[in-house]
């Protein structure tokens, strides 16, 4: 549920007014910045993490105000983190929007661009070499210990 409502407001503050599939490619970010070994290992950490994610300041971020956008994107966190494997395959691990044109991402191979996002990975897009579905890890994008505190709210 912690997951969720992390990843919940990163969709609403950085990819609401995104087609379906640009808030989807939004979350593979941060789903494979999970799963990587050079980021923090749950979502609340990496979408927490200082300086990565525009909306985040000094570990706050400012309240939803569209009801509307702030619902759907609490139903497809959860959707997400119940199932990643319903996020499309990319190796994107970065992205910004089209607005902006920052230092970083010279260092990166571009991916594709979303609607109004541009994404980039670390690693070359080389040619499909994996699965299809890669092997997901969705015990993996919450904490033991959040679960703990779940438990203590009656939560689980």
């Amino acid at each position: 549920m912690i997951a969720s409502m992390c990843l919940a407001l990163a969709l609403y503050h950085e990819a609401r007014g995104e087609p379906h599939y640009g808030q989807l490619m939004v979350a593979r970010v941060i789903v494979n910045r999970v799963q990587s070994k050079n980021f923090p290992d749950s979502i609340c950490d990496v979408v927490m993490q200082p300086r990565q994610f525009s909306f985040v300041r000094d570990g706050k971020f400012p309240n939803p105000k569209d009801e509307s956008s702030w619902h759907s994107s609490k139903v497809l966190a959860a959707e997400i983190v119940k199932d990643v494997r319903v996020l499309p395959y990319s190796i994107a691990d970065h992205y910004h929007t089209v607005k902006i044109s920052p230092v970083w991402n010279k260092d990166l191979y571009k991916v594709t661009r979303v609607g109004r996002h541009i994404f980039y990975s670390r690693h070359h897009p080389y040619a499909f070499l994996g699965k299809i579905r890669p092997k997901s890890r969705p015990e993996a994008l919450v904490k033991p210990e959040q679960f703990a505190f779940m438990r203590w709210f009656g939560l689980l």
